[in-house]
């Protein structure tokens, strides 16, 4: 048995584990970034237009380098090693890597030569606009180091080394930290302090191309760029790519809908939404996006086999297990929603209007999170089958509605409003994609036992984190301290329960669970 045929029966929790791991050090990373902007610039007007002018380039290596090219390129670069071997791969990872950078290129031209006009459309309510502008143009040359990161970030996937390839974003974080605490104390002028932080996050980025070469030196030959585009593979890897962005792109174009929408209904609002987004997805990256990246290396990998029953059962045991972990995770998130933004944001410029603002929106959010856990793994699923046709309908239909609802509300629910339509929104993907999957792969149909299982955990779980809350507002001391303990004590029982009233009622789902945090762990004692 070959290394590669070890890892396909390797248990996907303990693989998902090491990325949980990975993406859980760069999400605390982010949310220090978060903190640290947050202080500097509140939810002011230079917040609004910094926000706006990160939008892009944010959303361009999200759907690009986290997501899009990952499932894209897995599937032809595991069929090359198969049918050619190294050589074959390595030449074909060359005209990936080619490909996207004169995309790369291509849109960041576009995006210079109209960004007036861009962000006029993206943006239209801000109160600096021209600081936007400014900012944006100085962020495209980001867009040129996007094609280094998706694929090496896709060839470390491939080689199993998940938190090397996770490893990027965290460096970014870190960099954008040290920055801004820095400019506390030497920066004075909000302006200035916009400007460093987007010089910060492009020297973030080369720091994390740079990273990723190191580590994908001892696994591949780097890629570099090549003039044999025609190599073989090709011609999968781009039908696959547009299919991908198609149907990855909803989460990010909603985005962008609702930041259009909130600049239209004041200052702040961008940055409120913003914030609860963030927050949001955090259970979705940890959950969502670790199980369905080794679900999509998986499914590549059985699907070149030929291994239709197994990977079958393979991604149905993901999907139970991102039910099984989302579910609570969404409950216990909006129960501690209010005490989490306390904490982690309201100091500095950020004000305790800001912070019920973010909750009102972050609560909303929570309504998404277990179907947003559950669609990564369904996309990257249907990709390594081929089911272009399913992702069409899903992405349209999901941008449809969205864009329905914003306008029809109009702003008239405020900011919430914006978030409730993203959450239908998601949930009209999911269904979609759950049902085209399944007419294609056996997958095991739902249970009563499992549904009265999942539902009793989410009751004990909401319960517990529910009197937790309730005891420490009523604790002598500065309201910081009782936040920071019904945060320690809300997550670590609601762990706890979880595992527990999953055993109770016999759930399976709770070995993986332990596995994940088991995994997880081990990443942060390597580090």
């Amino acid at each position: 048995m070959t290394a590669t045929d070890r890892s396909v029966t390797r248990d996907s929790s303990s693989r998902a584990g090491s990325v949980t791991g990975a993406l859980l050090i760069s999400r605390l990373l982010g949310l220090g970034r978060d903190m640290v902007l947050n202080m500097l610039l509140g939810a002011g007007p230079t917040s609004d237009a910094l926000r706006a002018a990160l939008k892009i380039p944010s959303m361009f290596r999200d759907l690009v380098a986290e997501g899009s090219v990952s499932a894209a390129f897995l599937p032809s670069f595991e069929e090359q090693k198969v049918t050619g071997g190294l050589n074959a791969a390595l030449r074909f990872s060359r005209a990936a890597l080619t490909l996207l950078l004169l995309g790369s290129t291509l849109i960041a031209v576009l995006l210079w030569h109209f960004a007036p006009a861009w962000m006029q459309q993206l943006a239209p309510g801000l109160e600096k606009p021209q600081l936007a502008l400014q900012l944006f143009n100085g962020l495209l040359p980001f867009l040129l180091m996007v094609p280094f990161l998706a694929i090496l970030r896709g060839l470390l996937l491939a080689a199993d080394r998940n938190r090397s390839a996770m490893a990027a974003q965290a460096l970014q974080n870190a960099t954008l930290i040290g920055a801004g605490l820095w400019m506390v104390t030497e920066v004075q002028t909000p302006e200035l302090v916009a400007s460093g932080w987007t010089w910060a996050f492009l020297i973030g980025a080369a720091g994390s191309v740079g990273m990723l070469a190191i580590s994908c030196r001892t696994v591949h030959p780097i890629p570099l760029p090549t003039l044999g585009l025609r190599a073989a593979g090709t011609g999968r890897f781009c039908r696959d790519l547009i299919f991908q962005l198609l149907a990855s792109s909803v989460t990010y174009i909603n985005s962008l809908m609702a930041i259009h929408f909130a600049t239209l209904i004041g200052t702040g609002a961008v940055t409120y939404l913003d914030n609860a987004f963030r927050f949001h997805f955090l259970p979705v990256a940890l959950i969502g996006v670790a199980l369905g990246t080794i679900a999509g290396v998986d499914a590549a990998r059985l699907v070149a086999r030929k291994q239709s029953r197994a990977l079958a059962i393979r991604i149905g045991r993901n999907l139970r297990n991102a039910l099984f972990i989302s579910l609570p995770a969404a409950v216990g998130l909006a129960i501690l929603a209010d005490p989490l933004i306390r904490v982690l944001l309201q100091r500095g410029q950020f004000t305790a209007a800001d912070t019920t603002e973010t909750v009102a929106v972050l609560k909303i959010f929570c309504l998404s999170i277990p179907f947003a856990c559950l669609c990564p793994a369904l996309i990257r699923t249907s990709m390594a089958l081929g089911l272009r046709t399913l992702l069409m309908p899903a992405s349209v239909a999901a941008l449809l509605v969205n864009w329905t609802l914003l306008t029809s509300l109009e702003g008239r629910w405020g900011v919430p409003g914006l978030a409730a339509a993203s959450v239908i929104s998601t949930i009209t993907s999911w269904i979609i994609f759950e049902v085209g999957l399944r007419k294609h792969l056996a997958l095991p149909r739902p249970r009563f036992a499992a549904v009265f299982r999942n539902v009793c955990v989410v009751v004990a779980v909401a319960a517990v984190t529910g009197v937790v809350l309730q005891l420490s507002r009523s604790l002598p001391g500065p309201t910081w301290v009782a936040d920071l303990i019904s945060l320690l004590a809300g997550v670590s029982l609601g762990i706890g329960v979880t595992i527990v009233v999953g055993r109770a009622t016999g759930a399976p789902e709770v070995r993986a669970l332990q596995k994940l945090l088991r995994s997880a762990v081990r990443v942060f004692h390597r580090n």
